[in-house]
């Protein structure tokens, strides 16, 4: 019954969760995307900042806040240009910061707050690199492959894992975890890339007389990239917690724990995704 239960809970998550995503989706055109993004990065960094302990250094966590929240913006043209001017200044304040508090910080948290300010926005703002230099019509679909390859890949994970799971892929990281959980989630998201890409493209020459050529040999390779890419970043993720003495990284979705333990994966996906796609070129306007 306890199993049975969580599985509700997590549905029940996931089906608000994915109205969200089509609330955000149906204004993607405006600004409700880009401050999605930042309040996203926010909510993240805040969550793994807790996890290390590092909010009660508070001119550290401000400055980390205030950075990753300007990161967005350095995709502009107008801070484009000065990104590693940027860059350089918030690594110089961070130093600042172990000077001044240098009896209570030390340079390892200042490292740890470097690489969580880093890390999460540019990961996060692979998705508005997306959204701003590709066709709506392709763009989107680009953003779902990103958020698919790690959702689709953790939700086969974990019913292959409860029916078939007998081998423990990393016992001392998540012991949940199995093989056979590994090879449902990659199959299941190598599965649902056909089926979305399909049912999208049908959707968007029904409705809006827009055709897309699909590359589907290479559509099948970053399925299968984006669910490595996944597993890693869900087992590092499991590795910061286990190492933080964390179960979660928050309580925002009853059932699957705060934004970080939602989109670890996407932080590793979606980067995944759009390196791909400067090389490959997987849908075409026809």
């Amino acid at each position: 019954m306890e199993v049975w239960a969580e599985m509700k809970q997590r549905i029940i998550s996931s089906v608000i969760g994915l109205g969200v995503l089509a609330l955000v989706l149906a204004f993607y055109e405006t600004a409700v995307f880009n401050i999605t993004i930042i309040v996203l990065i926010l909510l993240a960094v805040y969550e793994l900042f807790k996890a290390a302990k590092l909010t009660e250094h508070r001119p550290l966590f401000l400055l980390c806040l205030v950075f990753s929240a300007l990161v967005p913006l350095l995709q502009t043209k107008h801070l484009g240009g000065q990104l590693a001017v940027i860059c350089g200044a918030y690594a110089f304040l961070l130093f600042l910061n172990l000077i001044r508090y240098h009896n209570t910080l030390r340079i390892e948290q200042v490292s740890l707050a470097f690489f969580f300010g880093l890390m999460v926005p540019f990961s996060f703002s692979v998705m508005q690199l997306v959204h701003d230099r590709y066709e709506m019509s392709v763009s989107i679909l680009y953003l779902l492959m990103m958020l698919g390859g790690a959702w689709l890949t953790d939700t086969g994970a974990y019913f292959s894992g409860r029916m078939f799971g007998k081998h423990k892929m990393a016992p001392q990281i998540s012991p949940h975890k199995t093989v056979e959980g590994a090879i449902g989630g990659i199959l299941c998201n190598l599965v649902c890339y056909y089926l979305l890409t399909w049912l999208y493209i049908t959707a968007v020459g029904y409705f809006f007389q827009i055709a897309i050529q699909v590359n589907y040999l290479a559509l099948g390779i970053l399925a299968l990239l984006a669910s490595a890419a996944g597993i890693l970043g869900d087992l590092t993720a499991s590795v910061i917690k286990r190492q933080c003495g964390i179960k979660d990284f928050g309580s925002i979705m009853p059932g699957h724990g705060g934004v970080m333990d939602r989109f670890d994966s996407v932080l590793f996906v979606a980067p995944t995704v759009f390196v791909y796609i400067q090389y490959v070129e997987l849908f075409t306007l026809v």
